[in-house]
């Protein structure tokens, strides 16, 4: 399976998350292209006109993940704003993750629900998500837990 892992990482976290798991999903025999989404400058909350220094297409792809840091309790809007430009998502595997540092009521259980909300919105079949807390007791393997499940996803 040809997979893009697209990720909004602003301290490195959640882009650390999604390089164990392209690594997993390598491993795993599927073709795995790890693509970041970078906004030009800062983008205050609230923003919803990003603009874009790197913005990843998505047609290549047979099942993609999304990752995002929460910030504030929500999705940064560098992320929210990508992920509402993105024209269609018609039959494709989504998984998605957050990283974050409160507890996941705190914002992270709603930044994947709005992730899996825009996603459904554009014909997307959502078939896993998960969340890590940073810093946390057991933080290796929560990130190794969360990889593994996600990754299950797209079992060959």
């Amino acid at each position: 399976m040809n997979i893009g892992v697209i990720v909004y990482s602003q301290t490195g976290h959640t882009l650390s998350v999604a390089i164990k798991l392209e690594e997993k999903l390598s491993a795993a025999g599927h073709v795995v292209n790890l693509e970041r989404v970078e906004a030009s400058g800062p983008a205050a909350p609230g923003t919803t006109d990003v603009q874009f220094k790197t913005k990843p297409e998505i047609e290549p792809y047979d099942a993609l993940v999304f990752g995002s840091p929460v910030r504030g309790g929500i999705m940064p809007p560098a992320m929210t704003s990508y992920l509402e430009q993105v024209t269609s998502l018609q039959g494709k595997k989504i998984v998605c993750f957050v990283t974050h540092f409160f507890q996941p009521g705190w914002g992270a259980n709603q930044t994947i629900n709005q992730i899996k909300k825009i996603c459904e919105s554009k014909g997307a079949i959502v078939c896993g998500s998960g969340e890590v807390g940073w810093p946390r007791l057991g933080l290796k393997r929560r990130i190794a837990d969360v990889v593994d499940d996600l990754a299950d996803c797209f079992r060959l």
